[in-house]
């Protein structure tokens, strides 16, 4: 049987060379390898699974930027099937996509909602997040062109040496672009993403996103029932709004 990697089955199409290159852009080699090195592992898997704690400021009239954070676990089996569970400041929820619908689930309200949806996985997370605005934990580091985006888009990049996050040494990557600067810590023996941060410096105040992954598990495997949405005894149908 033919196996599917989790994203390798995806078909990237790219507008011209990335608009050219961009002469004021400052690359450093080795960054873009410890990049190139950390997408080419993702990209290898069929399945995976990590927990996640993230933290994401939100605008206040009264009380300036507010901190929120929520944390979960996600499972992911290529090319169309994810689960995600997570807990925080906008409630208890899990998401189940199956290859045939996309379904959420509030605990809080005992509320659900269910979509069709025949996509893979990356054009589902576009276009729920593009549309419904279901932010998906840490997505940025599974699109398939997730280096050369940064290319295309940043004023610079450059390797700032070995650093430790949770005991894990890492590899601690960071760059500019016009709208934002970012920051990835990759773990130094397997290279998979630990921690990423990102600072909005184009909106009022610098809002920050940072995002820490831990415990992946690579390849194990995953049950198809996973993904599969079973309606909890009582809840409620509503429908999915942006």
């Amino acid at each position: 049987m033919k196996k599917f990697s989790l994203f390798k089955s995806f078909v990237v199409v790219f507008l011209g060379l990335f608009f050219a290159c961009r002469s004021y852009a400052q690359y450093d080699s080795v960054a873009i390898a410890i990049l190139d090195s950390m997408s080419d592992r993702i990209s290898d898997l069929e399945t995976c699974s990590f927990r996640f704690v993230n933290e994401y400021d939100i605008e206040s009239d009264e009380f300036g930027l507010i901190t929120h954070s929520d944390a979960g676990i996600v499972y992911m089996k290529g090319p169309d099937k994810m689960y995600i569970e997570k807990k925080g400041d906008k409630g208890h929820k899990q998401f189940f996509f199956d290859g045939k619908s996309f379904s959420a689930y509030s605990f809080d309200r005992n509320q659900y909602a269910t979509v069709p949806a025949t996509l893979t996985l990356i054009q589902l997370i576009d276009s729920l997040s593009g549309y419904y605005k279901v932010d998906f934990p840490g997505a940025d580091v599974f699109y398939p062109d997730f280096v050369d985006n940064i290319l295309a888009t940043s004023n610079n990049l450059v390797y700032l040496g070995l650093d430790e996050i949770g005991n894990v040494g890492c590899y601690h990557v960071a760059g500019a672009a016009d709208d934002l600067t970012f920051q990835f810590w990759i773990s130094d023996d397997k290279y998979l993403p630990v921690k990423m941060s990102l600072i909005y410096i184009n909106k009022p105040e610098d809002p920050r996103y940072t995002i820490l992954y831990s415990d992946w598990k690579l390849q194990e495997n995953i049950d198809d029932s996973m993904f599969d949405f079973k309606v909890p005894t009582g809840a409620k149908l509503v429908k999915l709004v942006n």
